[in-house]
């Protein structure tokens, strides 16, 4: 017996008991909470400097991270922090 009432994972659709369809979502942030987010996450976990710019961007039906920075880009903070929006974009959507 599926319960329509209990939460699921983010996105996922099955049969209720009396045939209706059920669409749960993830919660969403704005842009701004989920730079935040990254960035808090990457300066708890990493002693590299976080002098670069992040942003976060609408992407077909959910979101990714840009990574700006002035010279040449370092491919560990680019690794850690895309790591960091997958886990993230598993978690929540982009408000707005």
């Amino acid at each position: 017996m599926v319960d329509c009432h209990l939460p699921k994972p983010a996105r996922t659709t099955r049969d209720c008991p009396a045939g209706r369809k059920t669409s749960l979502k993830k919660p969403a942030k704005t842009r701004e909470e989920l730079e935040a987010a990254i960035r808090l996450e990457m300066e708890d976990i990493s002693e590299l400097p976080t002098d670069l710019a992040i942003s976060v961007v609408p992407f077909e039906d959910t979101w990714k991270v840009g990574i700006m920075t002035e010279g040449p880009q370092d491919a560990g903070r680019s690794e850690m922090i895309e790591a960091i929006a997958d886990r993230l974009r598993t978690e929540f959507d982009l408000k707005g």
